[in-house]
């Protein structure tokens, strides 16, 4: 099966468009911010490529969603751009099962699995929330498809609160810190804070990434841990950053540091001085 190159067919347009309306811009970033609005235009006028259809509605042929998903892989395995009017038909048809069943298949392309998760994520659905959680906590996917699923995870909200905690107190410490991800919200609880005290004063090279966590949870048992932190010797200016925000956020004053000897904080005292 012959596939469409969408992306060459817009590329082609729009290097027409930029000739035929050149003189009609005065800065190459005016004629930049007018692009978007000429693919719209191009997304809704009938195309010679498409034998006269247009780009925009194209897939609305297609009324089977998994018909749909097997030419998405088929696109990916020919090394074709998806066309982003493939997608949003995924997105019209609204087949969770079908997408979720793509998002599961290990043997697919993770390009694929990448995109079932975006048009999950984009029709703001629940289904794959034990999926994704089973996900962090087992550690076993690619990661860009564990950080996507996470993703989708903080934006179920509340939803996904009541599983994760449950899947958190089984799982190891790599578990926990992604799932950290979802759960570091106020009233998160005494294990969650727990484990973020213990790996903020463990992890010295995480220092900062669990100083965020503490900071998000609103515990002002923190301030304590933070404080000592943030008075370390050995303290980086970055790690010093992020401490600071969270005892600021929890409702302290995080000590006054001279980082002047620090090459990041030299670094940014350059960048700002430009």
């Amino acid at each position: 099966m012959k596939l469409i190159d969408f992306d060459a067919a817009f590329a082609q347009a729009l290097s027409r468009w930029i000739e035929e309306n050149r003189d009609k811009y005065k800065t190459a970033d005016a004629m930049e911010e007018a692009a978007p609005e000429f693919y719209l235009t191009w997304l809704k006028t009938p195309a010679a490529f498409l034998d006269g259809e247009t780009p925009g509605g194209y897939f609305a042929r297609y009324t089977d969603a998994q018909e749909l998903l097997d030419l998405l892989v088929h696109y990916i395995a020919q090394a074709v751009p998806v066309p982003d009017p493939l997608l949003n038909r995924l997105t019209a048809l609204g087949d969770e099962d079908a997408l979720l069943g793509l998002a599961e298949k290990r043997d697919a392309p993770t390009e694929a699995r990448m995109h079932a998760i975006d048009v999950l994520r984009e029709l703001n659905s629940d289904k794959p929330m034990l999926t994704y959680i089973r996900w962090q906590a087992e550690r076993g996917q690619d990661e860009d498809l564990l950080d996507s699923a996470l993703e989708s995870l903080r934006a179920m909200g509340e939803k996904a609160l009541a599983p994760a905690r449950i899947a958190f107190a089984a799982v190891g410490d790599e578990g926990k810190e992604a799932l950290l991800d979802v759960l570091a919200l106020p009233g998160g609880g005494d294990e969650v804070f727990s484990f973020a005290v213990r790996r903020f004063r463990e992890c010295g090279d995480k220092r900062a990434l669990y100083a965020g966590y503490l900071g998000k949870l609103e515990d002002e048992r923190a301030l304590e841990p933070l404080l000592l932190a943030a008075e370390d010797r050995d303290v980086s200016y970055v790690d010093f950053i992020e401490i600071r925000n969270a005892i600021e956020r929890l409702g302290g004053e995080a000590p006054y540091r001279d980082f002047s000897d620090d090459p990041t904080y030299l670094a940014v005292q350059r960048l700002q001085m430009r």
